[in-house]
């Protein structure tokens, strides 16, 4: 069996990796081959081209990588073409993927979309969306009822799988705090912030100055403050610690590559929005979101919440799973240092208010809570190629306990 990924980002390319494993446990004999990045490639996926730093947030910032997606587009299709593959996996990277996935169906290959375009901002177009694909799977339960809806009409399956971090973040103690504390050698620190500045280039570069000037800032008022910043990506690396030595504040600020063990010895994280958000609830880390677009996207989002295609600029993932604000987003303007400061102080300073969050932050989990995620996603991906290779219709498959049903008729040329 023939099983192309595509993934863009980091988060897209961890996603890809772990699927990856998964699926040959379940299929030994599978070959796996795509577009992604270093971590699906140490899965043993065949890299076709990097994607990694194509990731994406925004219109000017998707139009400056339009001549690398081009480059990549060319790279998939000279592939496919030489090795049609039974199945094409695609994970978040929106548009690029419906697109593609689009293509793919054209030539008759089926299309699994596995962290569908987020329907907080898509829902207008999940009709087309959902005829780009053969089987959506959702991992939030608003985007299962707006798919599940839509894919009714457009003969796409769909099925909730919950997210796969559920199965191994949950709730840190403060024993465990303690501990990571130890790891890092923070133990003496009074309290420590996490500042997280996202793993999108375009991210790290509007967010990592903002969030060290105010971490410059909350240093004045606590000797003892310290500073984890896990790094997404090596390359960033050198650029963060830069930054950091030019606002004095290399002994106060650690570097690092394990986002995890940071968000447990963190009081407090500063985060961009994105997976991290979620990472964080689910460890029940209080946080402040702060989120940077370009103005050409700002004025874009707000014209599309004017005419109703979307509810609001709300952008973290603990906020809109839960349906309301619980950790505060700092927006465009609102996103400078003062504006994380005063939060970050609001948090520090109120220990039943950390506790209030933390306590919030608990529902989180119970609404994207799947169960063997990864096993059943790796099930329904077999499921589709093999749909390929029958009738065309699988009809009912048991997946992890549960039944992936009708999946479609694939047939060449259908868009």
């Amino acid at each position: 069996m023939k099983v192309f990924i595509s993934a863009g980002e980091v988060s897209g390319d961890t996603v890809g990796a772990r699927l990856a494993r998964t699926l040959r446990e379940i299929e030994p004999r599978a070959e796996v081959f795509g577009v992604g990045g270093a971590r699906m490639a140490a899965a043993g996926v065949e890299i076709d081209a990097h994607t990694n730093h194509l990731g994406t947030v925004g219109v000017t910032e998707a139009v400056r990588a339009v001549p690398a997606f081009a480059r990549v587009l060319l790279a998939i299709r000279r592939r496919v073409r030489a090795a049609r593959p039974d199945v094409a996996v695609h994970i978040g990277n929106d548009v690029f993927n419906v697109l593609l996935a689009r293509w793919l169906r054209r030539r008759g290959v089926p299309t699994v979309s596995y962290f569908p375009p987020q329907v907080w901002i898509w829902r207008a177009v999940a009709p087309l969306i959902a005829k780009s694909y053969d089987a959506i799977l959702t991992s939030f339960p608003l985007e299962q009822e707006v798919y599940e809806r839509v894919g009714a009409h457009t003969g796409t399956a769909v099925s909730f799988v919950g997210h796969y971090l559920c199965e191994t973040l949950v709730p840190r103690t403060t024993e465990e705090m303690a501990l990571s504390r130890q790891r890092l050698g923070l133990a003496d620190a009074s309290r420590v912030v996490g500042l997280l500045p996202g793993s999108r280039p375009h991210e790290v570069r509007r967010l990592t100055g903002v969030l060290l000037d105010a971490a410059r800032e909350l240093c004045r008022s606590d000797d003892h403050l310290r500073f984890v910043v896990p790094v997404a990506d090596s390359v960033y690396r050198a650029g963060i610690e830069s930054k950091a030595r030019r606002r004095d504040l290399g002994a106060r600020l650690l570097v690092m590559d394990d986002s995890h063990e940071a968000m447990r010895s963190a009081d407090v994280v500063l985060l961009a929005s994105g997976t991290a958000s979620l990472e964080a609830a689910l460890l029940g880390v209080p946080m402040v979101i702060v989120y940077k677009v370009s103005a050409m996207t700002l004025g874009v989002m707000r014209g599309i919440i004017r005419l109703g295609l979307i509810e609001s600029e709300t952008v973290g993932l603990p906020n809109l799973i839960l349906g309301h604000e619980v950790v505060p987003e700092l927006r465009q303007s609102r996103a400078s240092a003062a504006g994380i400061v005063r939060e970050a102080r609001a948090l520090l300073d109120d220990e039943r208010r950390r506790h209030a969050v933390r306590a919030a932050l608990l529902g989180v989990g119970g609404k994207v809570s799947g169960g063997s995620t990864l096993e059943r996603v790796a099930e329904a991906v077999v499921a589709v190629a093999t749909s390929r290779a029958g009738t065309g219709t699988a009809g009912a498959r048991t997946v992890r306990g549960q039944s992936v049903v009708g999946l479609p008729r694939i047939t060449e040329g259908r868009s």
